[in-house]
């Protein structure tokens, strides 16, 4: 097979651009029905700093936000830094202050990330919203005459449809996991501070904040201003974009990763039908040679998503693999200690964190999945009974399939399913060794 900067250029020789997939009218409903899908995503993103519609608009605003809420939970590293210099003794508590500092500092990470590529992941995020790639594809305009043409639209069309509908699925399952273990860290601390202000002298009482942290010197002042507020607010941002960042960030993940898995089965749904009596003999070639160019295109789009978050997610990876531990011998000193504030928080860090990682491996799986049957498509055509140049482009095209996508964790890991298992017999280490430590 020709190098890849050649067949690139070969592609834009041969091929025009062209956008006859769908109407304009039909571009219209659905660019609105895919915003439909996504729009809980897109209004948070707006809450961390970031337009996901368009960059261009209030872009310095934006940034400046992006930059306070940042430098303000990075402020908050001081407070945990005490908390956890006061309680060197007590393991639950050190325990649980790591874990918290581990979470916002990987949304942080995300966040300046983001930062710096946010004209990409906007870029990329409007081509899935748009179905861009399937615009391109000659295939519905060169054999628009072949009634076969409308049976893949409809195959396809329904294709993307269930990728879409999954992809909503997933994202409200996850915002419901962060806005609880969120809303549970701060309705839990504001209630408690106010319980003990109203009931107890003061100075006689601690403050309970959002995140376990502490400011020696203002921790005796009770809710006295400015005190408790400025802490207040450094620990509410941490929390909140420990949140909504990860909403953001990964939202934006799940809806390319899933939007490519649907653009490759839309592929293999093409190919089908390259030998079908549907397609006449002599324009079989130049219907593989359309499918083709399409494989050509899905591949630089994987490559690009691939690119954009290979590195970002080794934070998210690695953080998480002590993460797990951490959580569940909080889980146990609830269990111990018959506290169920502790064990209902702990569980639903779990849930949120553990669906994290989850999104990552499951749909990673999912994309290499179906990025190894493009090649059996190819194979499974009838290609033996065609001419010798359709024999040949099927060659060179297994050839090039041989080389699948998939997603990668910087450069030590994949993606999928056998990595999110090695996360939790390493995590369930971890935690056997906290429990050793603390009984010792």
């Amino acid at each position: 097979t020709p190098p890849d900067s050649l067949y690139k250029c070969s592609i834009n020789k041969i091929s025009p651009r062209l956008d006859d997939m769908y109407s304009p009218q039909e571009a219209a409903e659905l660019k609105k029905r895919n915003y439909r899908s996504i729009r809980e995503m897109i209004r948070i993103a707006y809450t961390v700093g970031f337009n996901l519609m368009d960059p261009s608009r209030c872009g310095q605003v934006f940034r400046i936000w992006t930059i306070v809420l940042s430098l303000s939970s990075l402020a908050s590293l001081y407070g945990h830094w005490q908390m956890l210099a006061r309680n060197i003794h007590d393991i639950p508590r050190i325990v649980e202050t790591v874990s918290t500092a581990f979470q916002f500092l990987s949304s942080i990470a995300k966040m300046w990330y983001f930062l710096f590529a946010h004209r990409q992941i906007y870029d990329l995020l409007r081509r899935a919203r748009c179905h861009d790639l399937l615009q391109k594809c000659e295939l519905f305009e060169r054999m628009s005459d072949l009634p076969v043409i409308k049976t893949i639209r409809e195959k396809v069309e329904s294709t993307m449809d269930r990728y879409w509908a999954n992809t909503r699925r997933q994202l409200l399952v996850y915002l419901y996991c962060c806005i609880c273990i969120t809303t549970n860290y701060f309705i839990n601390s504001l209630a408690t501070t106010l319980y003990r202000h109203f009931t107890r002298p003061k100075g006689s009482y601690e403050i309970v904040l959002p995140l376990p942290s502490l400011y020696p010197g203002w921790a005796e002042k009770g809710l006295e201003f400015p005190y408790y507020y400025i802490q207040m607010y450094l620990e509410t941002c941490s929390l909140y974009i420990c949140g909504m960042s990860a909403i953001s960030f990964d939202g934006v993940f799940i809806v390319l990763c899933l939007h490519s898995v649907g653009l490759i089965k839309s592929l293999n749904q093409m190919i089908d039908y390259s030998t079908s009596e549907l397609v006449p003999p002599e324009r079989r070639v130049e219907y593989l040679r359309w499918c083709i160019y399409q494989y050509q295109r899905v591949a630089n789009f994987a490559e690009e998503i691939n690119d954009c978050f290979r590195q970002v997610t080794f934070s998210q990876f690695l953080l998480s693999l002590f993460g797990f531990g951490l959580a569940l011998f909080q889980m146990s000193v609830g269990f111990g200690s018959n506290s169920s504030i502790i064990l209902f928080r702990m569980t639903l860090y779990l849930i949120a964190g553990g669906y994290q990682i989850v999104v990552y491996c499951y749909n990673g799986q999912r994309f290499t999945t179906a990025s190894e049957q493009i090649g059996r498509a190819f194979y499974e055509v009838q290609w033996y009974g065609e001419s010798r140049e359709f024999r040949q482009l099927i060659r060179m095209v297994l050839m090039r399939t041989n080389r699948g996508f998939r997603l990668d964790v910087s450069w030590f890991m994949q993606m999928s399913l056998p990595t999110l298992m090695a996360m939790v017999r390493t995590s369930g280490q971890y935690f056997l060794l906290l429990q050793n430590v603390n009984q010792k």
